[in-house]
């Protein structure tokens, strides 16, 4: 269970062991990670046996260190560099040290090389050394070999050390900026482009000092081994020089254009993580409006923008490849033409040198490469951190000041936030400079009640977020006294229980805890709860009704204690004396000495306020007392008799409150599926066939045997006997072409069969699992899964298997065909006493391999599983920013984040000491194998002096080739995980059949058939229920509406309304009874047929990221004409945020540049382009103002007349209008008839209801 409160306690129930402060010894040799080696190989390993991070590591010092330093270089050029310099500056400084001391080992290979020659190299037998040299040498040569592989893995894991250290240090600069970020106005940054941020450009930028000493060190390091070319070659190592300038030369200019292809490939990632966002969160829209393959197409056309850069990225490397092969070639055959002197022993030290040329080399373009993945993302994080914040406003606590808020000329408006964008092609469109603001002087003191009223678009949300410091300040100022808490008009719900929703953060009082579930109309509904408060919510509270959603945001707010409390339309969507007891109890009562300002679109209940503030056009046009101003407002009058109306319509017809156990399980929400033990059969059989199947094993034969049949033929060609130095140089310039040639074709082309099979795996991989998201159930999918488990996915393991995957497969087949070389030539010219040397070593070596692997493995499961509370958090504190920021110490938010990471990072640096420790232990094996391998061959010589020598010189690589070889085959275990990951969604979770009817037209009721022109919907005893063994939500339902008739279902909250709707639509699972509609069984339709009889106007509305056209229609299907007639008839280009570029104009992700009445008028227009006969609309005036609600009433009276029309609602005045009102409760039907016989009573105080209806003009 993954919830915010906390996130990831869960995954602590068992005390994990803190990892003590390690001595430089226990960490040179790793002797820590023993304990979980002893308990990995007996059993899997699980969170609660790795070791939680030292305090040391931990985020919160990390961050506390670089702050330090980032407050103070902020806005210099490089600033967030520096600040990570002098942050980390003595890690970064052992990183450096243990790094050139590792290489510079290295590069003394071709002395011990040389001096190795010297003991199987001899012209007469006399020459040969004596046994004691032997032994001394060996002796030197193993410490050598030991310090380079103890070294080099303690050097990786101080790196990686550093690399957390970073991470946590930028996980909190991220999550502090957000909290002081206004992602309403930002195009640039979404929770998609956010979530980038936080998973892949931490990591790349956490890389970003290893990769430059790498880089910067390269020319020194170059320069060293020419010096050691020198030394040994003396002046013919000339042409070797050249050949490595040359090849440096392409080297940089490779690395420069990877990370201009590397930024782009980036940005095109951002722009799909939004659309998957998006298409995320409005699941259950996208259903409702059929518009799954519209969003699939939208991501698929930015993830083939992003594999476009990709395949780039991979043309690059396998040209630098090309012309690394090429250059190599060259210069070992003008060495050959141009060496004054050519043999064995010459060409020996000449190619120990050039390996390690080869090793610089080859790493430079990955290093540039590298360094320029890591800069990129450097870049975008300062850019991000370099963002304008929210404006704080001027806040005091004086207790003498009687005003806790002075709007002081007070100006402000909604333009883009959006600052120092690097790429300024990045914005889709140019700023548009025209924008609504407002201009406001007043004051409101201490324990007034006051209410701000107006329509769409006239200032409320402005003064809100104004108050919030979330506009951009113009001028004036904003004088705040005393702490403030915010009900935000769209509920906030986290993934936890329902109390920690409440008590988000805040201790816990139990006294104030019930009254304010009592104050805010909860105790019905936890009562009617299984588990009561301690039900856990899914992400949004998708599993419960909106007004249920509403009051526990409410309580939230009002739980928490401050002085000023922003009340923005909280009653909306709420029955009418659930809404009067609010107003009554909680507003007018339990806060009535408390600050109370209330941002509405109506007047209703505002009698108590001290002071109405009449909003139009960012203006303040009346202003007074409810009695002052009352008279001025021409529905005032109307309002109130509704209100009457609809709560003697609650009271007469809604049955007496009963305790309805509401089957909520205590959580909905599932654990993040995490594997045990190897990876299945399953998953490998899926890589195979992405690999290409029997093609795989083809290309991996081939490049085997060209390259082992080009490397013993080579060896039996220069190790000859008895040839002069110009029949060797001969042999040479033909043999090595001859061998060459083949190879390094056969070299380019296995790379790019891996990597164009890699792309077209990613493409194929990525498709199956948004074509699975898009159409997976919304009741068994989606309300038990957190979107940032998704988005982790989506992100991080999509990235692992772009290019990350492709590459290592190539490195493994690479590095196995490499070490069995000289493995094959110890079998074929050394001395057979040699060969049970062989065997040993590689029974050990293969019993660690196998303990390893199975450790590694599983750590590696963990650490993908603890991200995602990460993110979860991550995604959801950017949702409900609004409240965070103002209501909750930034403290409180920052520790609990710090625990998720912590375990991740945690995590981490156990999965780096598992790898670290076997290339440590592994090396030191291989050591003490080669040592005795030399004894022996120096004891008992192979078939010839050469071949021994040549095989003794391939072997001292065998240790690094081991370990790279075992190292990229972990990486694939770690990157199968990936694919385990992705394939469980692409295969394992539950779907619609959204083109197969579940019976056929045959098998349907012939008297049914019949009925079609009579009724458009037919219920018969239908129950449905959200998924198997649950409770039915809707139970034994049976009524039918006809052919354009007006139906309005109301009831209370909870009661099913809603449901309905679900059920029409197959989201719910029917479990009795049948529908008809349009005179054919429910079941014989295909889901995407069914939904496409129905235009949805729903509570939450669709608005997407795009132009208006495309919201409006995002299948194409119709003209401009056709739409601009639409948009005339709802009056869209009235709208302050459409007036200027039309149907051009640019919506933000999730439209959050619009009002609730702009996306409500917004999805009408899609309707009646639709031109459905069927319109289903759930509340869809219940959150907008009074003109907009009765601009909505006149257009469905005027242009929809023809159509069914099932409308939901709160409020039975909404509905009066219809033919029939239909009452629920609980999932039943109380009453269903026509208003007049619904609303006659011989009772006199139900007359004077009647009465009011014949007297309302609206009605």
């Amino acid at each position: 269970m993954s919830s915010i409160y906390p996130t990831n306690t869960g995954l602590l129930e068992k005390t994990s062991t803190p990892m003590k402060q390690q001595s430089w010894c226990s960490q040179l040799f790793f002797t820590w990670v023993y304990p979980l080696l002893f308990i990995g190989k007996n059993q899997p390993l699980c969170q609660q046996d790795l070791f939680k991070i030292n305090q040391n590591d931990s985020s919160i010092i990390s961050y506390k260190r670089f702050q330090k330093f980032f407050s103070k270089y902020f806005l210099t050029f490089n600033g967030l560099q520096k600040s990570l310099f002098f942050a980390f500056v003595g890690q970064i400084s052992v990183c450096l040290v243990f790094y050139f001391i590792s290489i510079s080992l290295f590069l003394c290979q071709p002395f011990i090389t040389e001096q190795s020659q010297k003991f199987f190299i001899y012209e007469i037998e006399d020459e040969k050394p004596k046994i004691s040299s032997m032994i001394i040498f060996s002796l030197l040569f193993f410490l050598y070999m030991l310090g380079i592989s103890l070294l080099k893995p303690f050097q990786l894991f101080q790196q990686s050390l550093l690399s957390v250290k970073i991470q946590g240090a930028l996980q909190q600069q991220i999550l502090i900026k957000t909290l002081k970020f206004p992602v309403i106005r930002s195009q640039h940054y979404s929770s998609g482009e956010l979530i980038n941020l936080l998973q892949v450009d931490i990591m790349q930028a956490s890389n970003y000092y290893s990769s430059c000493f790498q880089l910067f060190l390269s020319p020194i390091f170059l320069i060293a081994t020419v010096a050691i070319f020198y030394l040994t070659l003396g002046k013919q190592a000339l042409v070797p020089v050249i050949g490595t300038v040359i090849q440096t030369v392409f080297g940089v200019i490779f690395g420069y254009y990877y990370g201009v292809v590397q930024k782009k490939y980036m940005n095109c990632k951002d722009l799909r993580m939004k659309s998957v966002d998006e298409a995320l969160i409005f699941s259950k829209q996208l259903k409702l409006n059929c518009l799954e393959e519209y969003f699939e197409r939208r991501i698929k056309t930015h993830r083939d923008q992003e594999l476009t850069y990709l395949k780039y990225q991979v043309y690059l490397q396998i040209l630098m490849l090309f012309m690394q092969c090429s250059i190599s070639v060259a210069t070992y055959e003008f060495w050959f033409l141009f060496a004054e002197q050519l043999n064995f022993g010459i060409v020996t030290i000449m190619m120990q040198n050039y390996q390690n040329i080869a090793m610089l080399l080859t790493e430079l373009p990955n290093q540039l490469r590298n360094f320029q993945t890591s800069r990129n993302s450097i870049n975008r994080l300062q850019n991000y951190f370099q963002q304008n914040e929210i404006l704080v406003n001027s806040k005091t606590q004086n207790i003498c000041n009687e005003n806790l808020i002075e709007f002081e000329n007070a100006q402000f408006d909604w333009q883009n936030n959006d600052k120092f964008i690097v790429d300024k092609e990045d914005l889709n469109k140019e700023e548009n400079r025209d924008v609504f603001g407002i201009n406001i002087n007043l004051s409101i003191k201490k324990g007034k009640f006051i209410a701000f009223v107006g329509g769409s678009a006239s200032g409320k949300s402005t003064i809100l977020r104004s108050i919030l410091g979330e506009t951009n300040h113009t001028g004036g100022q904003i004088n705040i006294n005393g702490s403030i808490s915010v009900a935000m008009q769209e509920p906030w719900i986290i993934s936890g229980s329902i109390r920690q929703n409440i008590t988000f953060l805040n201790q816990f009082d139990s006294i104030k805890y019930k009254k304010v579930i009592q104050i805010c109309g909860l105790e019905r509904d936890l009562k009617s709860f299984k588990n009561g408060d301690e039900t856990i919510l899914g992400e949004k509270g998708d599993n419960l009704s909106g007004g249920q959603q509403k009051r526990i945001n409410l309580a939230r707010a009002i739980y928490n204690d401050a002085d000023i409390y922003l009340l923005d339309d909280p009653l909306s969507s709420l029955d009418i004396k659930v809404k009067y007891q609010i107003h009554q109890q909680c507003f007018n009562g339990y806060l009535k000495n408390k600050t109370r300002i209330l941002f509405t679109n109506s007047t209703s209940n505002l009698q108590e306020c001290d002071m109405i503030y009449i909003l139009e056009n960012g203006q303040i046009v009346k202003s007074g007392t409810f009695a002052q101003i009352k008279y001025d407002l021409e529905q005032q009058q109307s309002d109130e008799q509704k209100e009457y109306m609809d709560i003697k319509f609650e009271e007469f017809h809604y049955p007496n409150e009963i305790n309805q156990k509401q089957d909520l399980r205590a959580s909905l929400i599932v654990q993040e599926d995490q594997q045990q033990g190897s990876i299945s059969k399953a998953v490998f059989k899926q890589i195979y066939t992405y690999l290409g199947k029997y093609w795989l094993f083809f290309i991996i034969l081939a490049y085997f045997l060209i390259t082992v049949a080009g490397q013993m033929f080579g060896n039996s060609k220069l190790a000859m006997d008895g040839v002069s130095d110009d029949e060797f140089r001969s042999i040479a310039l033909v043999a090595y072409l001859i061998i060459q040639f083949p190879t390094c074709t056969a070299v380019v082309l296995l790379k790019l069969y891996f990597l164009q099979r890699g792309i077209r795996t990613s493409k194929q991989l990525h498709e199956q699992v948004i074509n699975s998201l898009v159409n997976a159930s919304y009741t068994k999918f989606y309300n038990t899964i957190l979107i940032g488990r998704l988005m982790n996915r989506l992100s991080k393991d999509i990235y692992n298997i772009d290019l990350l995957f492709p590459n290592e497969v190539y490195n493994l087949t690479s590095w196995l065909t490499t070490l069995l070389l000289p493995l094959i030539a110890c079998y074929l010219y050394l001395n057979f006493i040699a060969l049970p040397i062989l065997i040993v070593f590689f029974i050990f070596i293969i019993y660690l391999t196998i303990i390893y692997y199975r450790c590694l493995r599983e750590v590696t499961r963990i650490e993908s599983v603890s991200k995602s509370p990460v993110f979860s958090l991550f995604q959801q504190i950017v949702r409900g920013s609004s409240y965070v920021r103002t209501s909750v110490p930034y403290e409180k938010i920052i520790g609990q984040q710090q625990e998720n990471v912590d375990i991740d990072l945690g995590n981490q640096i156990c999965l780096n000491g598992f790898q670290y420790w076997y290339q440590s232990i592994a090396g030191t094996l291989t050591n003490v194998f080669q040592t005795i391998l030399f004894i022996i061959c120096f004891l008992y010589p192979g078939k010839t002096q050469k071949m021994t020598n040549m095989v003794l010189s391939q072997m001292q690589v065998v240790s690094q080739l081991l370990l790279n070889a075992t190292v990229s085959y972990g990486n694939l275990q770690i990157y199968g995980v990936s694919f385990e990951r992705c394939l469980h969604l692409a295969n394992n979770i539950e779907m619609e059949e959204r083109n197969t009817s579940f019976i056929t037209p045959s098998e349907e009721n012939e008297n049914q058939q019949q009925q079609t022109k009579i009724n458009v919907i037919e219920f018969d005893k239908c129950s449905f229920q959200y998924r198997s063994n649950s409770k039915c939500i809707l139970s034994n339902m049976t009524f039918s509406i006809k052919f354009a008739e007006k139906i309005g279902i109301v009831g209370r909250t909870g009661a099913g309304k809603s449901s309905i709707i679900l059920a029409l639509t197959q989201i719910l699972d029917q479990t009795d009874g049948s529908i008809t509609i349009q005179g054919k069984n429910m079941n014989a339709y295909k889901i995407s047929e069914l939904r496409k009889l129905f235009s949805i106007i729903p509570q939450d509305p669709l608005v997407f990221m795009g132009s208006l056209r495309n919201n409006l229609d995002p299948e194409n299907k119709y003209d401009d004409n056709a739409i601009i007639q639409v948009c005339e008839i709802c009056q869209l280009f009235e709208l302050e945020s459409f007036k200027q570029q039309y149907l051009n104009s640019e919506i933000q992700v999730q439209g959050i540049n619009l009002s609730q009445g702009e996306k409500q008028l917004l999805n009408i227009a899609r309707c009646l382009l639709d031109n459905q006969k069927i319109i289903l609309v759930d509340e869809a005036t219940a959150s907008i103002d009074g003109p907009t609600e009765e601009k909505i009433k006149n257009i469905f009276e005027q242009y929809l007349s023809q159509c069914t029309i099932i409308t939901i609602a709160h409020k039975v005045t909404t509905i009066m209008q219809s033919d029939r009102i239909m009452v629920l409760d609980d999932g039943n039907i109380i009453e269903f008839d026509t208003p007049e016989n619904l609303l006659q009573n011989q009772n006199s105080e139900f007359k004077q209801i009647v009465e009011l209806i014949k007297h309302s003009e609206k009605l």
